[in-house]
């Protein structure tokens, strides 16, 4: 079987081509383009870990949200803040949770509009076995950082979330401000 660089002819200096359109990056791009290529490996791998359970990562999220909160039972809108999909996605995922007997949903007997989700005794075993095997993945894939660099890490992109949420405040101004015109 051959790889595809050497299916590529050669330059001038005997390498193979790129069919890639070579340019200079900037240093912003090149880091942003590491921050999401290393995000999708973490992704993936964390992935095929959770399949091994029978979850897909946003299934273990809903699960591990409301197990971490001191009563067992959240409503939709505050899961969804942690949450990285829609909201119609968050209510596909307790959809599918819910006939895998993890969680159910509870009306608020105050407010029938607000649902929350209680996870059942079921989930709660599965999250208690995942969560330790869980964050030890994690461990693996962050060792390769000293706990200075982690803390610096979590500094870096903290300061990258807070300039994206300057910029989105921003947006909704100027929405706001054209929409009174």
């Amino acid at each position: 079987m051959s790889s595809l660089k050497s299916r590529r002819k050669p330059d001038s200096q005997g390498e193979p081509k790129s069919n890639i359109k070579s340019y200079q990056e900037s240093l912003e791009n090149q880091a942003w383009r590491s921050i999401a290529s290393t995000y999708k490996k973490g992704y993936l791998y964390i992935n095929s870990d959770l399949r091994k359970y029978g979850l897909t990562p946003p299934q273990y999220t809903v699960l591990r949200t409301i197990w971490r909160s001191s009563s067992g039972l959240l409503p939709m809108n505050e899961i969804g803040k942690e949450m990285v999909v829609t909201f119609a996605n968050i209510t596909t995922i307790v959809d599918n949770l819910e006939k895998m007997k993890y969680v159910r949903r509870v009306r608020d007997e105050r407010d029938r509009r607000v649902v929350r989700v209680q996870l059942l005794p079921k989930g709660t075993r599965l999250v208690g076995r995942i969560y330790s095997s869980h964050q030890e993945e994690i461990g693996k894939l962050m060792s390769s950082l000293k706990k200075s660099e982690l803390g610096s890490l979590i500094d870096f992109t903290d300061r990258i979330k807070e300039r994206i949420s300057s910029k989105e405040d921003e947006q909704d101004s100027k929405k706001v401000g054209e929409s009174g015109r």
